[in-house]
């Protein structure tokens, strides 16, 4: 399944999405003790201390991949990936550190995306899902801060995302997860008129809301609001 989007397609709304969501995501984090971080998660085994720390490095591969891009004018390999190790250690932070390492490294990752002209926005990013276009470094971007927003468990819902990005993220996460049905042929029709086929093997199909399958493609919601996923395992978060 090849990705493309028909709602936003232009890096800088994208961008503007990304820093509306970033400046949501440290304005609920800034007032968390030392004991808060320490709270459980969506995310199984992780506290809030790991949720952040994963962003943190996150954007500092979003920030590295981006300058390599100026630099060379020429594609990179797609690395946000961090060991459990490097999480955990991160994690036993206190709680000015973890905020710091959020605010800091969303500020240099922005002050790298600000540098991005058209061509290198054009230019290819090798993923395991095949080359994508540089601009699919900031959707990725904006999908983990608002995800691990809700993760956080903070009063953060996805019934709360703008109904634009919720088909957004959707589409994003579809492409994501579409390695996970590889034994199934999967059709996802939404309640708001959008409809795609994944996968491949024995058909299926799901229905509901925008924002049901969204919680439900990212392994954050159960089946139960949805039709037709009962019998399928998404085998926990994306």
């Amino acid at each position: 399944m090849s990705f493309s989007v028909d709602i936003i397609d232009a890096p800088d709304a994208w961008r503007l999405e990304l820093t509306a969501a970033t400046q949501r995501l440290l304005g609920d984090t800034i007032a968390l003790s030392d004991n808060d971080w320490r709270d459980n998660t969506l995310l199984p085994s992780w506290s809030r201390a790991c949720v952040a720390t994963h962003l943190a490095f996150h954007a500092e591969a979003l920030t590295e991949m981006t300058q390599t891009l100026i630099e060379t004018r020429e594609s990179v390999t797609w690395r946000s990936h961090q060991r459990d190790e490097e999480i955990w250690m991160g994690a036993r932070r206190n709680a000015i550190a973890l905020q710091e390492a959020l605010d800091q490294s969303s500020t240099v990752m922005f002050k790298a995306l600000d540098q991005m002209d058209d061509h290198t926005w054009e230019i290819p990013v090798t993923t395991s899902h095949g080359p994508l276009p540089a601009t699919t470094l900031v959707l990725d971007r904006l999908n983990e801060v608002i995800v691990h927003h809700i993760d956080l468990q903070l009063g953060v819902d996805f019934a709360d995302i703008e109904p634009e990005l919720v088909r957004l993220l959707l589409k994003w996460n579809i492409f994501r997860a579409t390695p996970r049905f590889s034994q199934v042929e999967l059709t996802i029709i939404t309640d708001e008129g959008y409809s795609t086929t994944v996968g491949s093997g024995t058909p299926s199909t799901v229905r509901g809301t925008e924002v049901s399958l969204l919680g439900w493609i990212t392994g954050r919601k159960d089946s139960s609001s949805i039709l037709g996923a009962e019998e399928l395992n998404l085998i926990g978060p994306i």
